[in-house]
């Protein structure tokens, strides 16, 4: 069995910059974030993992595979359902 090759990473801020160290703030900044629940992607490489790892509290990762498999779920869920025929 293969594995896939994570090309690139989904990361979601998930809590606010305020009340946060300033190097976090610094971090968070160079991976793209300016808002709370932004998702940025970024590739799959050790220097964004070195970020992400220093502020892993405070984000959640999905690889692109898992943002994809995520999304269809989603979309499944929204769809539309048959109605409901009752007999009588």
């Amino acid at each position: 069995m293969e594995q896939q090759v994570v090309k690139s990473l989904m990361i979601t801020l998930r809590r606010s910059f305020a009340g946060t160290r300033n190097n976090h703030v610094a971090t968070l900044k160079a991976l793209g974030f300016s808002y709370r629940l932004q998702t940025v992607v970024q590739p799959n490489n050790a220097s964004i993992r070195g970020a992400v790892d220093t502020v892993k509290h405070m984000v959640s990762v999905e690889t692109d595979v898992q943002y994809a498999a995520r999304k269809a779920a989603e979309a499944a869920a929204r769809a539309p359902r048959p109605p409901i025929v009752v007999k009588h």
